[in-house]
């Protein structure tokens, strides 16, 4: 009988370990997304819809004042370098990444669509990183505008394709991401400072 209790016990805890590694995101960084040149596709193709565009009632009803946001907007994404390579071996993981988020898109003060980049000010202060060092994450939910200065990690399945958006052209989505606090080292100093 004793045999018997181990043995279930054995297989549980096997049982049990391989359905929470299913649910493991496999943490990776920057680099992973930009791979070697073997088996991976270009990047940016020029199809599909651009996101982030905003509507005229976000400046007050005014086209003018929406028309002059996305030529400067146009402006930032022709600063854009190079787009490189996506790792298509990543497409459909599930993946956990440290950045800092670029808002596309906000209803009130909540973030609802961002870019996420390897940078504090990437598309806002200075010009947008390749392509394939950018995630369009969309239906992000409990983000609040004034957060966006601090490095996050955001969990979620990686999708490999290429998307424009008013700010840069991406080479990563995913569509419905955990975003959570970047945790800092043990002295208090972010990795990213």
């Amino acid at each position: 009988m004793k045999q018997l209790v181990y043995s279930i016990l054995i297989i549980l805890s096997i049982a049990f370990h391989g359905h929470s590694t299913l649910a493991k995101s496999k943490i990776i960084s920057w680099e992973d997304l930009s791979p070697a040149k073997d088996g991976v596709n270009m990047i940016f193709d020029g199809t599909g819809e651009m996101r982030g565009i905003p509507d005229v009632s976000e400046f007050d009803g005014s086209k003018e004042i929406l028309d002059q946001f996305l030529d400067d907007m146009k402006y930032v994404k022709e600063s854009q370098g190079e787009n490189g390579l996506i790792n298509i071996k990543l497409n459909g993981k599930r993946i956990k990444i440290a950045g800092y988020i670029t808002p596309i898109a906000f209803d009130g003060e909540n973030i609802t669509e961002f870019l996420f980049v390897p940078y504090r000010g990437a598309c806002i202060h200075v010009p947008p990183p390749p392509a394939n060092q950018i995630i369009y994450v969309k239906e992000a939910k409990g983000l609040k505008a004034d957060e966006m200065w601090s490095p996050f990690w955001i969990t979620g399945i990686l999708d490999a394709n290429s998307i424009s958006t008013i700010v840069a052209d991406v080479g990563y989505s995913i569509k419905e991401a955990t975003v959570s606090p970047y945790n800092t080292g043990l002295f208090g100093t972010s990795l990213f400072d």
